[in-house]
């Protein structure tokens, strides 16, 4: 037979040797029904031992939060190909491709340069035309946009996160 120690209406200690005699008296020593298997951490109340419940998920704010900083991978098509390849979705990096494709709509080249750069997850340097930034741009900033609307509130009443792959045709 099984004996639990109840501290605070909670197992907190089970023992297999009758404790009758060799604790303190105050002590709540309880025998554990066959069939039943608490554990330390169980709530016992009216003389039914019950399981903790499980920690609840994280909500759908939190799961945004953390995708923002996981990435958005892309799959590039038409003029420049390019296998799934993860691209950054922080804010950070965000914030420097938005400024980028800024640039890009206006034409503006940066630092005399020929193309427009951006730096992907493993820290390889892509180039693209203005267009096909702004394309790139446009997908990762969607998909962040989407995350950060989530993660600060939900205004929209969004009930899954966006798709964390995407598909970018070029031209």
């Amino acid at each position: 037979m099984q004996w639990t120690l109840i501290v605070n209406g909670r197992v907190h200690e089970m023992t297999g040797i009758d404790p009758a005699g060799r604790f303190n008296p105050a002590l709540q020593w309880v025998p554990v029904p066959s069939g039943v298997a608490p554990a330390q951490g169980w709530s016992y109340a009216g003389g039914i031992f019950t399981a903790p419940l499980a920690p609840a998920g994280p909500t759908l704010a939190q799961q945004a939060a953390a995708a923002i900083n996981a990435g958005l991978t892309l799959t590039l098509s038409g003029s420049l190909t390019l296998a799934a390849t993860l691209f950054p979705t922080d804010p950070t990096t965000t914030s420097k491709i938005s400024d980028m494709a800024a640039m890009a709509a206006r034409g503006v080249l940066p630092l005399g340069a020929t193309d427009y750069p951006m730096k992907d997850s493993a820290g390889t340097w892509r180039h693209f035309t203005a267009a096909q930034y702004q394309a790139v741009a446009g997908a990762i900033a969607a998909y962040a946009g989407a995350l950060n609307l989530i993660a600060d509130g939900n205004p929209l009443g969004a009930t899954t996160l966006p798709p964390a792959s995407a598909t970018v045709a070029l031209t």
